[in-house]
């Protein structure tokens, strides 16, 4: 039996994997997080334990021989690179560029393994994105993200979409920052329906270009329904969004009063370019909830890794560990009786 440790294992991704994780014997769970749940004790490989991880000396309060995966933001840099110093293997989920930045710069060094990008976005979306751009005619390649709102996600989840609203990226194109919303984009998220409209936000892109390629990556992020869009695309335009990101939390409170509204679903397109501006081929994917896939996601990469079918070891990104069609495989198992999901490849029509 191996140990598991899940950082944020009782949040809204955190309790998902724990049930997937429940039907594993061959894994003892560790579901730390700053509240433990006695009431999911009843699970036979499961371990709830209360543990502050900002604190310091955290990190020997946990369990020594394990993977461990990190599921919230706060946990700190140098915590990860004190498990990676002894050669363990640490899994993120994070979509924020300077968190997963200060990961890989503490990681540098160190024996062990650090895995970036494992969830639904960066994750899959990685994973589509990095499969178009093995075409050599790409040169740019728009990724979109848009969120149902059919039911309130958890607090971390809420407070990174405020803060991404004003967390400025470079540009691919320029190299300069800019501020999010300025160069919105409109995504086709399914073959007959109207392009929606998605901010341009900052977001990671490891492991998407491919080795010594010039691809240029944009990110992009919507809403379902869409009206919820063009009202943050206003409040953008007002300049806005460095105020939201700095009352991320209290925005989020107020977001869980609100009704719940739209549908109950995510949706991934990744549409690649050539030098001239024209579209060669798109990749749709549209699945259930995002909670639902990024824990499903992290099942999927688990598994590939024990089993020994991942396929580079020591690499820092999900496409070095598995290819789209490996994690379409595994979601659709993991993801049985859950909810629909497709996938769709659309080259470009001459």
């Amino acid at each position: 039996m191996g140990n598991l440790v899940i950082l944020g294992g009782s949040g809204d991704v955190g309790s998902r994997l724990v049930r997937l994780l429940s039907d594993h014997q061959e894994w003892k769970v560790w579901a730390v997080s700053r509240r433990s749940r006695a009431v999911e004790t009843t699970l036979k490989n499961v371990v709830y334990s209360a543990l502050d991880v900002a604190r310091p000396g955290a990190a020997k309060s946990l369990p020594e021989d394990a993977i461990v995966v990190n599921l919230p933001e706060a946990t700190p840099p140098e915590l990860v690179a004190e498990r990676l110093a002894r050669s363990e293997t640490v899994l993120d989920t994070s979509a924020t560029p300077r968190y997963v930045d200060a990961l890989i710069r503490a990681a540098a060094g160190t024996n062990g393994c650090l895995v970036t990008g494992v969830g639904m976005a960066p994750g899959l979306s990685t994973l589509m994105a990095a499969d178009l751009a093995s075409n050599e005619r790409v040169e740019t390649l728009r990724i979109g993200l848009e969120l149902g709102m059919g039911r309130h996600y958890g607090q971390a989840a809420a407070e990174w979409f405020f803060r991404a609203l004003g967390l400025p990226y470079d540009d691919p194109f320029t190299g300069r920052s800019v501020v999010p919303g300025k160069k919105p984009w409109r995504f086709n998220f399914t073959r007959n329906e109207a392009p929606r409209l998605a901010l341009d936000v900052a977001f990671p892109d490891e492991g998407i270009r491919p080795s010594g390629g010039e691809v240029r990556v944009h990110h992009y992020l919507a809403v379902d329904p869409p009206f919820v869009t063009r009202l943050f695309a206003v409040a953008q335009r007002l300049g806005l969004g460095r105020w939201m990101s700095e009352h991320s939390r209290r925005l989020t409170k107020l977001s869980l009063r609100l009704p719940q509204f739209g549908q109950l679903r995510t949706r991934v397109t990744a549409v690649a370019f050539d030098r001239e501006g024209q579209e060669i081929a798109s990749k749709l994917f549209e699945g259930g909830d995002q909670a639902d896939l990024t824990a499903a996601m992290i099942m999927v990469t688990l598994e590939a890794m024990r089993s020994g079918d991942a396929r580079q070891a020591g690499a820092n990104s999900i496409v070095d560990h598995l290819d789209l069609e490996q994690a379409l495989s595994g979601l659709r198992r993991h993801l049985a009786g859950i909810g629909p999901m497709c996938m769709n490849t659309r080259p470009k029509p001459n």
